[in-house]
């Protein structure tokens, strides 16, 4: 094992400072990044042809066998959609997991009755973090219609407002809006939104339909698109309290002129997207405060240097909390190539564990806890220090508990940790290959011949994005676990337990309200 390069001050969260931007080539060519996870430490994307990639701070990018694509990915990037083959060698929506390269790619399938269009059945475009995929599919009158899959419930299709050809781009989070575009009868892709199953049609202050919808923040409030305002060529934003606005264009002077925006963070205050027309494109952001600008002056504002000869063409995504932009362009080979821009990283500093439970068996004959009546509410906290020992990069680290810090109270009773030789550790895994884990293995209690294990671990891999502890802020209820209950073992081999059942878990960094996204 070796020391992690995440170390830091408490106090420097505290203070407001955060780390410098930075900008990082994925030296991929021929890819186009399309995705990013929650705080940006996966990305995703495809190589133009065929081909599809998986990226990950720790590690850099790495092929996806089978794929001939990606289009997006949900929060935690479990998993990633696109296409992959069936047997007859037709393309289909697929996707596919952080242990793809242990198994062949999962395909999601096609429409009943369906046939082939040019040896395409279907494509998956995005998933929710319930897993469920949308995208769009062949039906069996031959049509090209927008879809919904969940494993249980199979592929459907989604309504049209028209029979024309449609497609579902892009999934909230929390599965209920989808978004895309459906044709009028005279062939224009206008925007709409399902909610819930039901569709409508996205318009602008004077009633006209506006162009595609692009992009869904995580519970719908916000959806981004293009083909609004002066002659349809800006990009939107639209949100229930302002409807469809416009929000800018910046022209190369081409009559082509057009923008998009292609991505949004959780709050709708950061906006990813191009604007121009074929390699004349920049890469552009929208915010509030400066409306639309281009990508490369937004970063020399903030002191985050672009290597020379880069020319930025596209802000395909952005990460949910706002830190971090993704898209492509033309490298300095002058290749078309994939880049991650880290606006800002969320300082090092301690983070608080909470887990709330009740107890579900008990025949502790000693200590404390001897007596505690089933039902009697539990808790347990705790503060990790950020500088863990790094197991596996990105996948597995091990945070010091502040001894001081911990508490285990059952009703009006309680104990604490003691120190041992190797800690104690509160460990964060991810991705391991796909499952994610909070783990503090049993460890001894300052009452003798006690000790405590919580071991808590989701074969679905939708817990975190990395080991990395800070930027978590996320609770967790017993769903999200394979095993929800943890221990307390009294006397030799643990032969006398009390098992408390999970109903909460909470990691939160300690300067979660004070930290700011671009500091």
């Amino acid at each position: 094992m070796r020391v992690s390069v995440i170390a830091g001050l408490i106090g420097l969260g505290l203070s407001g400072a955060s780390a410098a931007g930075t900008f990082i080539s994925l030296d991929q060519p021929n890819s186009q990044l399309v995705s990013l996870s929650e705080h940006g430490r996966i990305g995703t994307g495809s190589y133009m042809g065929e081909g599809a990639f998986r990226w990950t701070r720790a590690n850099g990018a790495s092929q996806i066998a089978g794929y001939s694509s990606i289009n997006g990915m949900n929060s935690w990037g479990q998993p990633v959609v696109g296409q992959a083959a069936d047997a007859n060698q037709n393309l289909v929506a697929a996707v596919a997991y952080s242990n793809a390269q242990f198994f062949d790619p999962i395909l999601v399938g096609a429409l009943p009755g369906a046939q082939p269009m040019d040896g395409m059945l279907s494509a998956g475009y995005d998933s929710a973090d319930d897993g469920s995929v949308v995208g769009l599919a062949y039906n069996a009158a031959g049509d090209p219609v927008a879809f919904h899959w969940q494993a249980v419930t199979g592929m459907t299709e989604l309504p049209r407002l028209d029979q024309e050809a449609a497609r579902a781009n892009a999934i909230s989070r929390d599965g209920h809006v989808v978004i895309g575009w459906n044709d009028t009868d005279v062939g224009y892709r206008r925007g709409v939104k399902w909610v819930d199953g039901a569709i409508s049609e996205f318009l602008d202050a004077k009633g006209l339909q506006v162009g595609e919808a692009l992009a869904v923040n995580r519970d719908g409030s916000v959806i981004v698109g293009e083909g609004a305002g002066v002659d349809g060529k800006e990009a939107w934003r639209w949100t229930a309290a302002t409807g469809v606005q416009p929000i800018g264009m910046i022209g190369s002077g081409s009559f082509f002129d057009r923008a998009y925006a292609f991505g949004t963070s959780d709050d709708g205050n950061l906006i990813g997207g191009a604007s121009g027309a074929g390699w004349d494109r920049h890469a552009v952001v929208w915010t509030p405060e400066s409306g639309m600008v281009k990508l490369a002056d937004f970063l020399a504002a903030r002191d985050i240097t672009v290597p020379a000869g880069w020319r930025l063409n596209s802000v395909t995504a952005v990460s949910g909390d706002g830190r971090v932009l993704g898209g492509w362009g033309l490298d300095p080979n002058n290749a078309i190539n994939s880049f991650v821009v880290e606006l800002s990283r969320v300082p090092a500093q301690d983070a608080i564990l909470e887990a709330r439970g009740k107890v579900v068996w008990n025949d502790i004959a000693n200590g404390p806890f001897a007596g505690i009546a089933l039902e009697t509410p539990v808790v347990m906290s705790y503060r990790m220090t950020p500088d863990g020992l790094e197991i596996d990069p990105g996948s597995h680290m091990a945070y010091p508990i502040d001894i001081a810090s911990f508490r285990l109270q059952a009703g009006a009773a309680s104990d604490t940790l003691i120190e041992t030789p190797a800690g104690p550790l509160s460990r964060i895994a991810n991705d391991y290959p796909r499952s994610d884990g909070i783990h503090l293995f049993e460890t001894p209690l300052a009452t003798p011949g006690t000790a405590m294990e919580f071991e808590m671990f989701n074969p679905g891999g939708d817990l975190f994005d990395s080991a990395e502890l800070n930027g978590i802020n996320r609770t967790f209820g017993p769903e999200h676990f394979e095993k929800a209950s943890w221990f307390v073992f009294d006397g030799q081999g643990g032969e006398r337990s009390m098992m408390i059942q999970i109903e909460s878990i909470t990691i939160e960094d300690e300067c979660s309200i004070f930290c700011g996204r671009f500091e």
